[in-house]
């Protein structure tokens, strides 16, 4: 913005001057806008003329069909306001485009301007009648100058500070809804066709073309108001669904498809960016399950949220422990349920993660009106069938020969690329060889050293869609076994299963979460994508004999002697540290496991005095799906699945997980911490109904009863370091549910009295060695260490008694009201 020039430099400008220049700024911008043109009424001539076209009037005012006129200082006009613009760049408030869409002038003058001028290029191109090339240069510059003045006004505001943000959004939906419209889409299309037509483009024609599809990039990427599915009124506010059907009925979707399906010629390649975005907001907040004729349900609950039974029909009256010893009769189950349910309800609302918006997947899925499912069912096939493997495969191309380490385009790609294909895998009618450059081995390579390269950089909100696209490739490559393109799954499988670091990545994935940064949608597609892993894995293990892993093994060498050590000395070397750190983890030091790899890194390089170097090599192993499992039986995979059971989600991915680590691998004692045993008491709230209930809530109970056999005996509580719930009415709870329950008892425990017994012993053998020391310093040694078995054994027997669930005397619980509470509704089976 430009002030006075005969301002004094030294004069302060008060609050009064500073409007009044802002005053007459704005009288100039608006003079500019005055000038553009205005309406004229038809003559009649002109009437029958348009008749025989085919046209329709813009306006009818007062009975009077109006049509819009561009002055004489069209052109310039449309100058001054593209440098009023720019100008307007400079500063914080945008108050130029902000007085363009209060004055409405895109709607009343730009875009009127940019159909008539369009209509003389049409006119000019069809006919032969010697129009002088001025007029069609003017022509051309005004088209130019309208579709730059619309990539200006519709640009997107999401980098812009949330006041000025939420002060444009009225104005660009109001641009939205101005494009919606046949005669403006037909226009814009029919000039962006006549050029791109040519064979040879001048560069103002190829800006043109690249402007054009900006403006249809731009007004799609207008968000509408986000409605819940159960509102109602929804048709009056989607204006993306009736943009999209305009689209479609002037065929500019097609012009955009017939453009991807040739993207892989260099003449496009600068489109390909933005073909890219057009196709991305067309589907945006669509779910790909939308689209199915069966949508998938991944998460199901009751309509009322309770589960329908004889306290819940008919009444019924609880006994609740406040915990200050008053006892206080409740009427509702969902009040009895509210401490296991609430539990983590005002953490969530503390540690709420940051920057979930700045991710490329908007989670926020909308609602498709019934008319436009159609449309995006034709667009998703044509797409996938006609471009998928041209469009996709040469945009990966493009970033391959990028310099920067990390791109804005890929998460977007990866994104609709694993979007395509799980619409191709629903859908039988589509061939696999339609998507089938995904699966190319430097097109996956790429994927997973993107992937690898998100998580060093911690580029979470990049990292999630990366995880998606490398779920819907397992999928894929899983459907082409036993195909014709089998040799081709064969070849990927056996790379990807090959490389050791590829295999190091999924573990890193499951260790990677933090509530405080992390979003719950984006673990869980970790779980899923996890599981679809482990299960691919699983499957072409089984198929194989004599799988081999290519795995980075530290090797010290010594300075003074080149000479390398033998690799025996080195599978020994591993064998020990392997077993050093299962007995690690078993004895529950799992929770620094990060900071003893650490440590033990620093104590190699500092135990080397100078003669000593240790460097990496490529060694081959023999795979062993078993030993692998053991990699994900930590404490902090056990810590991140936890946080999907309050409340329960994405149970079809947690279960194997938690079984494969609690059973599989026989480590209960990784659960026995507070806060993932109370997450596993949500599992029990009769109004959460998901998948695997009854396998899942058998495992949970089954990880309760060793931990009732744990935390009832101070050595095994030390040894395994189990917390205490903290909790007395949830013990309570749970103490009963399992003396009355046979959940949990089908599986055979890992924890058992006789580890009790073994370990009380070698306590016990501690102070029988002091005792006798005590002794033989004094008289009757032998008497004293008989006396010393006996307090030993009647010391085991009040520790552990003789019931199941005996409390030590050091932590004696009051259990005498337990009978009176009735907790059967709180823990269903």
């Amino acid at each position: 913005m430009e002030l006075s020039e005969d301002n004094d430099i030294g004069e302060a400008y008060t609050e009064e001057r500073i409007s009044e220049e802002l005053e007459r700024y704005r009288n100039i911008v608006l003079s500019a806008c005055s000038s553009l043109g205005n309406l004229q009424p038809i003559s009649v001539p002109d009437k029958k003329a348009r008749r025989i076209r085919n046209e329709r009037p813009l306006l009818n005012v007062g009975g009077k069909q109006m049509e819009y006129v561009p002055s004489e200082d069209c052109l310039s006009s449309l100058k001054d306001i593209k440098r009023y613009i720019q100008m307007d760049e400079q500063g914080e408030g945008k108050l130029v485009l902000e007085w363009l869409g209060n004055w409405n002038v895109l709607e009343s003058d730009i875009i009127p301007i940019f159909i008539y001028n369009a209509k003389k290029l049409m006119a000019a191109a069809k006919s032969n009648n010697g129009e002088s090339e001025w007029d069609h240069d003017i022509a051309l510059k005004t088209a130019m100058l309208c579709v730059e003045l619309f990539v200006f006004t519709t640009w997107s505001m999401d980098s812009e500070p949330e006041d000025v943000k939420a002060k444009f959004i009225r104005i660009l939906r109001s641009y939205k809804r101005s494009f919606a419209n046949s005669e403006a889409v037909s226009s814009l299309l029919s000039v962006a066709v006549m050029f791109a037509r040519k064979s040879v483009n001048t560069e103002k024609e190829a800006m043109l073309i690249k402007g054009i599809l900006y403006v249809f990039r731009n007004i799609l990427a207008i968000p509408d108001p986000f409605v819940s599915p159960s509102s109602s009124g929804i048709a009056q506010i989607e204006s993306h669904d009736m943009l999209i059907s305009v689209l479609d009925k002037e065929l500019a979707i097609d012009f955009f498809l017939t453009l991807a399906s040739s993207a892989s010629h260099n003449r496009y390649r600068d489109l390909r960016p933005t073909l890219l975005d057009i196709v991305y907001f067309i589907f945006y907040r669509v779910p790909a399950s939308a689209l199915f004729e069966q949508p998938k349900v991944w998460f199901k609950t009751n309509s009322n949220g309770t589960r329908h039974g004889r306290h819940n029909d008919f009444g019924g009256v609880y006994a609740v422990s406040t915990g200050e010893g008053t006892i206080m009769p409740v009427f509702s189950a969902k009040e009895v349920l509210e401490p296991f349910a609430n539990l983590f309800k005002k953490r969530n609302k503390v540690r709420k993660p940051r920057g979930t918006e700045d991710g490329p997947v908007d989670q926020q899925w909308r609602t498709v009106t019934t008319a436009c499912i159609p449309i995006l069912r034709r667009i998703a096939a044509t797409f996938i069938e006609s471009c998928f493997n041209p469009f996709v495969g040469a945009l990966f191309e493009d970033l391959k020969t990028t310099t920067t380490v990390v791109n804005d385009i890929m998460p977007r790609l990866l994104y609709m690329s694993a979007y395509f294909v799980d619409i191709s895998l629903a859908n039988p009618e589509i061939e696999l060889g339609c998507t089938c450059v995904l699966v190319q081995t430097h097109v996956f390579g790429q994927i997973m050293r993107n992937t690898s390269t998100y998580i060093e950089l911690k580029r979470w909100a990049d990292l999630e869609p990366a995880m998606y696209c490398i779920q819907q490739i397992l999928f894929a490559l899983g459907r082409m076994r036993d195909t014709k393109l089998d040799s081709l799954s064969e070849y990927v499988l056996s790379n990807l299963f090959y490389d050791g670091d590829a295999l190091d990545l999924f573990v890193k994935l499951c260790r990677v979460y933090k509530p405080t940064r992390n979003t719950r949608a984006f673990l869980e597609q970790v779980a899923r994508l996890t599981e679809s892993f482990l299960v691919t894995l699983k499957a072409y293990a089984q198929s194989k004999a004599g799988l081999l892993v290519k795995k980075r093994v530290k090797k010290r060498s010594n300075k003074k002697n080149d000479e390398s050590r033998d690799d025996s000395n080195a599978d020994d070397k591993e064998q020990v540290a392997a077993e050093s750190e299962e007995q690690r983890i078993a004895s529950g030091d799992e929770d620094n496991g990060e900071a003893g790899s650490a440590a033990e890194a620093n104590s190699e390089g500092n135990s080397s005095d100078g003669d000593t170097s240790s460097e990496e090599q490529l060694v081959e192993r023999a795979f062993d799906f078993g030993k692998y499992e053991l990699a994900f039986a930590v404490s902090d995979v056990v810590k991140t699945y936890s946080h999907l059971l309050a409340p329960p989600s994405c149970i079809e991915n947690v279960y194997p997980m938690l079984y494969r680590i609690a059973v599989t691998a026989q480590r209960p004692q990784l659960f026995f911490k507070k806060d993932i045993m109370l997450r596993l008491l949500i599992l029990f709230d009769g109004r959460f109904s998901y998948p695997h209930r009854t396998e899942t809530l058998d495992l949970a109970s089954w990880i309760f009863r060793q931990y009732m056999t744990v935390i009832t005996s101070p050595s095994l509580r030390n040894h395994y370091k189990a917390e205490e719930l903290g909790n007395k009415l949830a013990i309570e709870c749970m103490l009963t549910f399992l003396k009355e329950s046979r959940l949990g008892t089908s599986i055979e425990p890992v924890i058992t009295r006789h580890i009790i017994d073994l370990l009380a012993s070698e306590d016990k053998d501690e102070d029988h060695q002091e005792k006798e020391s005590e002794a033989d310093t004094g008289s009757g040694g032998n008497s004293k260490g008989k006396q010393a078995d006996v307090n030993i054994q009647q010391r085991g027997s009040s520790t552990f008694g003789a019931g199941p669930f005996a409390q030590p005397e050091s932590r004696v619980y009051d259990f005498d009201d337990i009978n009176d509470f009735d907790f059967d509704d709180a823990f269903n089976t």
